[in-house]
């Protein structure tokens, strides 16, 4: 459906007396990952698969306070126009909500606070004043404990701040072999929305192309208009993941051409995705509500977590060539060296607490990031070029410092995510190298001695193992930099991968099981130990000691869990593969001028349009459209309820606080009366006229006490000695700002929460 066919604003998503709110971040409910990132709640409470909504009994409680809910305010207010913030909960029941606010190095601190008390489903509004008047870094979350019962619809974080009213966004992933997990993704974020009127709202302004490059492409998408989303697929040429972005990309800019032409709207922002990672819709609609109020041109990522350890970041960005600590981002250009490595950022973080989550706050502002997700307004695409004609590795860190080149910052938005797997192999480490240096050559310093004292180093741990094909990988490399007559960076740059990169693929290595893995590694590691072999990295395996005597070696991949051994070399072999190495490394030397000269005007080229309309003439014959579907997002099918399985009532309201009010009162009178009846004992008396009192009270006292054990959501407590241990998490300054009538009695958070805090189910942590 084209753009002009739709209304010229989104729907608002809730309204009030002042007027409308709209969505910026809502409840991710996808579980993608591990659900520790989702929700913090009270012992027994979940979040039902699918479910809409989610019950909470008397004195339950829900945190919002995770990766996948805070608001991190910082990205929003200073790369959008969103204005005035507010927090809109859609429940039902009797609750207390209350906003946090945390920033590095500083505890929670409650922002606002109120209860709710809705007999019906309603919507309310918990304002919280423009974005720009928060403190830097601000990270705000939401806490919620139930009162009598309750049910929490959705958790929102809104502005009154409307987003563009014409916005679109063209989302382009490419793919080859992986059919399956690509459409996969799409299932997902077209089920995501099938049930959220506002996702769908957002979907109808979304148009999903699609270039499979697989042999079988056809058979994974006749059927693919079913999904509902406005969707056009191609099948071509495999040109690698750089090179089938680019294809796709220019057939997408000359389909938005000619719709200008006609007068019609276009999207204005591209979404580049990765083929398999997991991506929420939430994750889209944030993404999808930042372009729509973006301020001024910027290139977009997220925090990218691993699919194998959901709660471990494997990277937010990076620094190519060097270390964050040789300078500040924006220090005033390049340093005169890099190296031929990135810098990832957040490398290796685990997410499994809330330790690490503030890290997050402040605005990350990079140099490189990936194209797993990589967003940014189709005016700077138009001013950038495409990305440059790189098969496979380099081709988002190219594009990343061309935008910086250009003014355009480079960021990553923490209230985004996706899963994605990382790996390497030979050919991947041919092209990252390759790629590498003339990426160097474009846009740094570097010197020639600089260049050849790092492949030198190659060449000697390999040379110093016997490993053949680690030498010839570099010397490759070495071939195609002084191949100034090759198709590398030309319109035929697929010819040159196609034939090169099968060469360099290496000897195949044997996948190893989990335990025969680990005891390769425990049992050949040492060095000192005679007769065993050295057990190594497949790539930069490292110099043996000086002294150690030349042994068998066998190579790992740590990614992959696969090794293989190194056969024995003559020394001969050795020496003439070292000697063609070296004098190829001696001609690029001698030659760097020239080749720097002819690299750089190569790879400035090959992002031009000019270039891969070159590249789509010679693959016009083999570049097919199989599909070209409207939106029609239609709901879930019957037999796939979206409601929890049982009765769809909200629980009974259960009034424990009004029930605990009488009773201290009850017990207050009981106290009385027991001090009345216990007078000096002066022989026999008649009965008090309490007595019969006393006895109704006490009756009333154990009705009562019964009624609140029988609640649902009572859990039984019992007293905890002074002498229990702490929790190992247990935090002070988060016990005091979670329960404030603590705070206000001056009394030691760990001495409170020994003698009463554990007997009466405080919360410690967020």
């Amino acid at each position: 459906m084209p753009l002009d066919a739709l209304p010229s604003a989104l729907p608002a998503w809730h309204c009030d007396d002042r007027g409308p709110w709209y969505r910026l971040q809502a409840l991710d409910r996808s579980l993608i990952g591990a659900p520790s990132l989702y929700l913090a709640a009270s012992e027994g409470v979940a979040w039902p698969p699918y479910a809409p909504w989610i019950d909470l009994r008397a004195d339950d409680w829900l945190g919002g306070g995770t990766l996948r809910q805070s608001f991190y305010a910082e990205p929003w207010a200073q790369l959008t126009q969103a204005g005035e913030l507010g927090l809109v909960i859609e429940a039902q029941g009797h609750l207390r909500v209350r906003v946090m606010g945390a920033a590095p190095g500083r505890p929670p601190v409650c922002v606002q606070q109120r209860t709710l008390d809705a007999p019906e489903r309603s919507r309310h509004v918990l304002p919280l004043g423009p974005l720009s008047a928060l403190p830097p870094a601000t990270r705000l979350f939401w806490h919620l404990d139930a009162i009598d019962g309750a049910r929490l619809h959705e958790a929102a974080w809104c502005t009154r701040t409307a987003p563009r009213p014409r916005a679109g966004l063209a989302v382009l992933m490419r793919t080859w072999g992986r059919s399956a997990d690509l459409r996969a993704q799409l299932e997902r974020l077209a089920d995501g929305a099938q049930h959220d009127p506002w996702h769908e709202a957002l979907l109808r302004r979304t148009r999903f192309h699609v270039l499979d490059t697989s042999a079988d492409a056809e058979a994974h998408w006749h059927d693919a208009a079913a999904l509902g989303l406005a969707l056009q697929v191609h099948t071509g040429p495999n040109l690698g993941g750089g090179g089938n972005a680019s294809h796709l990309l220019h057939r997408v800019l000359l389909d938005v051409a000619r719709d200008e032409a006609a007068g019609a709207a276009v999207p204005d922002e591209v979404l580049i995705l990765d083929d398999d990672l997991l991506l929420s819709m939430e994750s889209l609609s944030r993404y999808w509500m930042h372009a729509a109020l973006r301020r001024g041109d910027h290139v977009c990522s997220l925090p990218v977590l691993m699919k194998s350890a959901p709660t471990r970041v494997w990277e937010d960005g990076g620094h190519w060539g060097r270390s964050p600590a040789t300078g500040a981002v924006d220090a005033g250009g390049p340093p005169p060296e890099r190296h031929l490595s990135p810098t990832l950022l957040r490398h290796g973080l685990a997410l499994d607490g809330f330790e690490h989550l503030d890290a997050f706050g402040p605005l990350n502002r990079c140099e490189y990031t990936t194209f797993i997700f990589l967003g940014l307004p189709l005016a700077a695409v138009r001013r950038l070029g495409l990305p440059a004609a790189f098969f496979l590795r380099g081709d988002d860190i190219e594009y990343s410092l061309r935008a910086r080149a250009a003014g355009l910052p480079v960021v990553t938005l923490p209230h985004l995510a996706a899963w994605h797997e990382p790996g390497h192999s030979h050919a991947q480490e041919y092209q990252a190298i390759l790629h590498g240096v003339l990426i160097n050559l474009t846009y740094a310093a570097p010197r020639p001695d600089a260049l050849a004292a790092w492949f030198e180093r190659r060449l000697a741990e390999h040379a110093a193992i016997d490993d053949l094909a680690g030498i010839a990988l570099y010397q490759a490399v070495l071939d195609a930099l002084c191949d100034t007559d090759g198709e590398l960076l030309t319109p035929a740059f697929d010819v040159h991968y196609r034939r090169v990169l099968p060469q360099v693929a290496g000897p195949a290595m044997e996948p190893l099981s989990d335990a025969d893995f680990e005891r390769l590694l425990q049992g050949g590691a040492p060095d000192d130990l005679a007769g065993r072999a050295a057990v190594r990295p497949f790539l930069y395996p490292g110099m043996p000691a000086p002294d150690a005597p030349r042994r068998a070696t066998v190579l790992v991949n740590h990614g992959a869990r696969s090794a293989r051994a190194l056969p024995a070399v003559a020394p001969a072999q050795r020496l003439a593969a070292m000697q063609r190495y070296l004098d190829r490394l001696a001609e690029f030397v001698q030659r760097f001028d020239a080749l720097q000269a002819h690299w750089v005007a190569r790879l400035q080229d090959s992002g031009r349009p000019a270039f891969w309309a070159q590249v789509a003439e010679r693959q016009a014959g083999r570049t097919l459209l199989l599909l070209d579907a409207p939106f029609r997002l239609r709901a879930r099918p019957p037999e796939a309820p979206a409601t929890p399985p049982g009765d769809t009532a909200a629980p009974a309201a259960v009034p424990v606080r009004e029930l605990r009010q009488r009773l201290e009162r009850d017990l207050a009178e009981l106290a009385r009366l027991r001090r009345a009846q216990a007078g000096p004992p002066a022989g026999p008396r008649p009965p008090a006229r309490g007595a019969s009192a006393l006895h109704r009270l006490a009756r009333r006292l154990g009705d009562a006490l019964a009624r609140v054990t029988a609640a649902p959501g009572h859990h039984p407590r019992r007293a905890v000695p002074p002498a229990t241990p702490l929790p190992a998490d247990f935090d002070p300054a988060q016990y005091l700002a979670l329960n404030q009538d603590v705070a206000r009695t001056g009394i030691d958070p760990v001495t409170h929460y020994r003698r009463y805090g554990r007997a009466e189910g405080r919360r410690y942590r967020v």
